[in-house]
């Protein structure tokens, strides 16, 4: 049986350009009857991997390296100026590279792969890939000692180093091992914690792929969205002021789209799943592994998304802001957004109250139409909790982002766990 997290947050944001298009704009959505400004879900998980605060989830555990140049700037780079050949160690690290990759690790494989580095002019450049990877520091530091030790076992061997059939062949015989073959299936609990929520894809049967536990959903603000262009200048200090007006003392005129906007977000983590990619159990064994790093994941998670604004313009907008409502909600039933509150855009003085009355509103509607029954009056199937600054009607019992942290998400493993 699954259980969820869902997460509910309302945050607000003045005179900002939070994310762009590829045109400079404020990225937008329609959605019910009015166009909306949207911050997309890779701009928020950007900004919740490489927040580095008080409560940053890198500091839970090891994170992932996201790249195309992981093999080269992390292992084959590395064991260069260790002092190994150039052109072998690039041609071991992409034989091993390739086996991560693309599961090609049978002999055969391994110098179809290799025979192209060795004869290159610059065999390192190989090493930087087109699609980006997504590896764990430990399945790095692995795979940086596999590639180490295969170059010191050439040094033994018997060959003629400005052969590339005979370096080709020596350097295959020495990957295809069905040890290290099965030892690259066992990395995937050491993906890193980033990669363990948000998961990782490859194309290789043997590294195993990693399935995103924390499922995020793009930010739309609850309103119609709300724009100005704003026209400024950059002042030429050092300008001529005796041309008589000829020469202007703006050397660059230019305007920038600026936003305000109450921004409803929508997260769902799968606490099982979870629990697998940190610990490297499996799914449904998660109620005995140790819960300690995901209940510590999980509580710097909520600090994150309640705190940790995403926003270009940083210097001339200053696009920081905590969010103004959070609800958290604990089940084992099928998650739904709430962002349904808001199909009628919000109008108002006041944003804030009015979202947290619509999304009040719809969640009693929810529980009517859905919940289950118990001596006459509605049950939710979700336990609930929230934190906000709303004077109105909440759709769960107050308490404050900390406890939520501290005592609210421990007891909902705990209890779940030990059902």
């Amino acid at each position: 049986m699954s259980k969820f997290l869902q997460f509910h947050t309302l945050t607000s944001y003045p005179g900002t350009l939070l994310n762009r298009d590829d045109a400079g704009f404020a990225k937008t959505l329609p959605f019910g009857n009015a166009k909306r400004t949207r911050v997309s879900s890779q701009c928020l998980k950007y900004h919740w991997r490489h927040y580095d605060g008080k409560h940053a989830i890198r500091k839970a555990g090891d994170m992932s390296i996201r790249s195309r140049r992981t093999f080269r700037k992390k292992i084959a780079d590395e064991l260069v100026d260790e002092g190994f050949d150039e052109r072998l160690t690039a041609a071991v690290t992409f034989g091993i590279l390739e086996m991560a990759r693309n599961g090609d690790v049978t002999k055969g494989a391994i110098k179809d792969n290799v025979q192209p580095v060795l004869e290159a002019d610059d065999p390192l450049d190989e090493l930087t890939i087109k699609n980006i990877v997504v590896f764990g520091k430990p399945e790095i530091d692995y795979l940086k000692s596999v590639a180490e030790d295969t170059l010191i076992a050439l040094k033994d061997e018997n060959y003629d180093d400005d052969s590339v059939a005979q370096t080709r062949d020596a350097i295959a015989d020495l990957l295809s091992d069905k040890e290290l073959s099965n030892n690259l299936r066992g990395m995937s609990n050491a993906m890193g914690i980033d990669a363990a929520m948000h998961g990782r894809m490859v194309t290789s049967d043997v590294l195993a792929q990693g399935d995103a536990a924390v499922h995020v959903a793009h930010a739309i603000t609850t309103h119609a969205q709300q724009r100005e262009d704003d026209y400024f200048t950059a002042v030429d200090e050092l300008h001529d002021e005796g041309t008589g007006g000829e020469e202007a003392g703006a050397a660059l005129i230019q305007s920038k789209e600026l936003t305000s906007g109450l921004f409803y977000n929508y997260v769902v983590v799968d606490v099982p799943l979870l629990v697998s990619n940190l610990e490297g159990c499996a799914r449904n064994e998660w109620r005995d592994a140790d819960l300690t790093l995901t209940t510590d994941v999980l509580q710097r998670f909520l600090h994150t998304i309640t705190n940790v604004s995403p926003g270009a313009k940083l210097s001339s907008t200053a696009p920081y802001a905590k969010a103004e409502f959070v609800m958290v909600e604990s089940g084992e039933e099928q998650p739904r957004t709430l962002a349904n509150s808001f199909k009628h855009a919000v109008e108002g003085d006041d944003l804030l109250e009015a979202s947290v009355r619509r999304l009040t509103q719809y969640t009693r509607d929810i529980d009517e139409m859905y919940g289950k029954t118990v001596d006459g009056e509605i049950v939710p199937h979700e336990d609930r909790v929230c934190a906000t600054m709303a004077k109105s009607e909440a759709p769960a019992p107050r308490s404050t982002v900390s406890d939520i942290a501290d005592n609210w998400i421990p007891s909902q493993l705990t209890t779940h766990a030990s059902a």
